[in-house]
């Protein structure tokens, strides 16, 4: 088990810290000797690659005093956590900026990866139409083969309550979906908000009802890609619809 709210509180820390030789002891403290810090612009690797990326965005963003991250929410499950933080103005607290981090966790619970989007981007992306598709159909064969198509020989699927590796248990995840859902009128879809970098796609989607529009469930996703573009690890956090 893990102390989310410390590693979170932690992580902003490092980001806000303006004493150099504090920040370095502080990245160490939460991040692994291999860890990542990875945006759209930069994937940064390892202790010194990632002190200069943090340095370089205090510099930027905090220098003058008048700002600071903030947690804003935290979800996790398998060693995965997804946290919403914003930029705001000092004194009064007003946002500037949204962000949104998958921190990825070793076995000692510290950061092996820290993947970073914009949580309002809302790119095309032609894997994320193909993984709706696939929850939506109905053909058992056809939906076997999206699956072999979407998902590396290795590639996972990890929600809050299992963990399906392997086509044969990724479609039996995916017949459980439909049977509950998609039989019985709801339809999988979208939520405009995808962000890709570095072989990594983030993007929201929901179910809902077709004659409403109204949404019964609603997920973020990651998917880390292998070299081939396909999924690698699907990493599923459930949000309120």
């Amino acid at each position: 088990m893990i102390d989310v709210s410390e590693l979170v509180a932690n992580y902003v820390a490092a980001w806000n810290e303006p004493d150099p030789d504090m920040r370095r002891r502080r990245i160490r403290s939460v991040w692994a000797p291999d860890g990542t810090t990875c945006y759209r612009l930069l994937d940064a690797r390892g202790y010194d690659a990632i002190e200069a990326r943090i340095s370089g965005s205090w510099d930027k963003w905090l220098r003058e005093g008048n700002r600071t991250f903030r947690a804003k929410s935290a979800v996790w499950h398998h060693q995965a956590v997804k946290l919403d933080f914003i930029m705001v103005k000092l004194p009064g607290g007003d946002i500037e900026a949204n962000g949104l981090s998958f921190l990825l966790l070793n076995p000692d619970n510290r950061i092996r990866h820290d993947y970073q989007f914009n949580p309002s981007a809302s790119d095309p992306n032609d894997v994320v139409d193909r993984y709706v598709a696939m929850w939506n159909e109905s053909d058992p064969a056809i939906r076997r083969a999206q699956i072999v198509q979407l998902w590396s020989p290795e590639g996972m699927l990890i929600r809050e309550r299992s963990v399906s590796q392997s086509y044969a248990a990724i479609e039996a995840e995916a017949t459980t979906v439909f049977d509950a859902h998609i039989a019985k009128g709801r339809v999988a879809s979208s939520a405009n908000n995808t962000h890709a970098h570095h072989g990594l796609v983030k993007f929201r989607w929901k179910l809902v009802k077709p004659d409403s529009g109204a949404a019964s469930a609603a997920c973020s996703n990651l998917l880390v890609l292998d070299e081939g573009g396909r999924i690698r690890f699907d990493y599923q956090f459930d949000e309120a619809s």
